[in-house]
């Protein structure tokens, strides 16, 4: 009698050592997949931008701001100048532009934002000295077609102080800014200075409002003053009384995307895109799109310090701007940062730029910063006066932040469970187009602030796992059906509404 053999059908093999092989090759792939992730989210991910160690300029003002206590997180590079009697010193810090490392320098183009308030507010003043205009005209004596309309009836004053009564934004920038938001677009391109009039003259005003401030009442603003100086348009308007006097050669405004400054360096976003570039013709006056550099603002600055600017009246207050804050025409006055005097200053921001012009009026001293991401540089300017840190992300950006995060790990979890599991396509199928939006979402609204593109890669790593593992199971078999044995009624909408999910976020952005 022999004994049995190992192929006989009476005694099947172990099949412990081929569940082995099966779940150490899962192992395996999940393995790889996850440091495959990691490595693309750290070379390809979301930016955390910093303020490197790039400098130029004066070496003690480099220094002071770059040793500044606290954090740089979101700063990508600023342009520093500080103005007092014997003139502006410069520095620059961090590198603006990927394409060419090294720090700004005094005369590299930044979007100036708000800050071009004040040069409209400096025109009326000039306006109002040349005869011109008087403040309380009513708009509609320069802008006939809106006689007989509310916003017609509004005085230019209330235009210059943000008391109009008319709303923030016309409705055709109103319909843009969401649209911008969610495709990353230029909200100002769709309005020229007809159609901002268009808007006006539909626009509500209410006049018990109170001070609200509004991009729309000063684009009207200096659109009368062209019309009150008889000239083509508000970019002639302030070269011929303004910068060109002053000798502010590299300050420009794009009313079309064509005079958009070619060595204007690149704006970013948190997560380090790079932002839309702004340009439109409408809300020039307000400063959608104006391009400066530090030695231009400083010569700005240094004018009205000594009194030599065009329409320097503009500095001083002629009505309240909420608590402890006076307006006057543009110019914001309010307590100095460090709390021994007043500062008169504006601020800035486009949709990769943020900006800040102070001036001590008393001790004709000054101090301006641009930056070239969406980080706040009031905090940096506090620092630099009071000696306190630059402030991190408050707790609500923190979770807000984080929490993208741990939904995309979440989903690409679920997703791996169910390849590991699956039994049919369709539920994998949408596990996946779930997981991807998730990771989307989390590409545009992570917490970029604080850390890199590897973050991203952690969430990725299941998902990419998910997706390794079922590609592991078509090869190896058995073939799975395409449809679950239940509930596939459930699992269609679900698959659809997961991919229209990210084909949508993808799209918009």
């Amino acid at each position: 009698m022999t004994s049995p053999s190992t192929s006989d059908p009476a005694h099947p093999a172990d099949p412990a050592p081929t569940r082995g092989r099966s779940a150490a090759l899962l192992l395996a792939v999940i393995a790889a997949s996850a440091i495959v992730a990691v490595g693309l989210g750290a070379a390809f991910g979301p930016h955390h931008q910093t303020v490197s160690t790039s400098q130029t300029g004066n070496e003690r003002l480099a220094d002071s701001i770059q040793s500044l206590p606290g954090s740089f997180d979101g700063f990508r590079s600023l342009s520093v100048a500080e103005i007092g009697p014997n003139g502006p010193v410069f520095a620059g810090i961090g590198d603006a532009d990927p394409a060419h490392s090294g720090a700004p320098g005094p005369d590299t183009v930044f979007e100036l934002g708000s800050i071009t308030k004040t040069f409209t507010g400096a025109l009326f003043a000039d306006a109002i000295e040349r005869g011109e205009v008087s403040p309380d005209d009513p708009l509609s004596q320069y802008l006939d077609a809106l006689t007989g309309t509310p916003a017609g009836a509004v005085t230019l004053a209330s235009l210059s102080q943000h008391s109009s009564g008319l709303p923030g934004l016309g409705e055709t920038a109103v319909a843009s800014t969401l649209e911008s938001l969610l495709l990353n677009e230029n909200p100002y391109a769709s309005t020229s200075t007809e159609q901002l009039i268009a808007d006006a003259a539909v626009a509500p005003v209410d006049p018990d409002q109170g001070t609200v401030y509004s991009n729309f009442a000063v684009a009207l603003l200096g659109t009368a003053l062209v019309e009150a100086a008889g000239v083509d348009d508000y970019a002639t308007l302030l070269r011929e009384r303004l910068t060109e006097p002053l000798g502010m050669d590299h300050t420009v405004v794009a009313a079309t995307a064509d005079q958009v400054p070619e060595d204007a360096v690149p704006g970013y976003l948190l997560n380090g895109t790079r932002a839309p570039r702004w340009w439109g013709e409408g809300y020039l006056p307000a400063g959608s799109a104006t391009f400066t550099t530090a030695s231009d603002l400083a010569i700005w600055a240094q004018a009205n310090l000594d009194g030599t600017a065009p329409g320097a009246a503009a500095l001083q207050p002629t009505a309240p701007m909420g608590t402890d804050t006076e307006i006057g025409w543009g110019w914001l006055t309010s307590p100095s940062f460090d709390g021994t005097g007043a500062q008169t200053w504006h601020n800035g921001a486009t949709g990769g730029f943020r900006t800040f012009l102070t001036l001590d009026l008393a001790a004709g001293t000054g101090f301006l910063i641009l930056s070239n991401s969406v980080a706040p540089v009031e905090d940096v300017v506090l620092a630099y006066a009071t000696g306190s840190s630059i402030p991190g992300p408050d707790e609500a950006s923190v979770i807000s932040g984080w929490l993208p995060f741990a939904l995309a790990v979440l989903f690409g979890a679920i997703a791996l469970i169910r390849a590991v599991r699956a039994r049919s396509w369709l539920p994998s199928a949408s596990d996946l187009a779930w997981a991807t939006f998730a990771l989307l979402v989390l590409w545009i609204s992570g917490p970029w602030f604080a850390v890199g593109g590897w973050v991203w890669g952690l969430a990725l790593a299941p998902t990419l796992a998910a997706a390794a593992v079922l590609i592991l199971r078509a090869a190896r078999g058995p073939r799975m059906p395409f449809l679950p044995a239940r509930r596939a009624w459930l699992w269609w909408p679900l698959a659809i509404a997961g991919l229209a999910a990210a084909a949508g976020i993808t799209v918009l952005w």
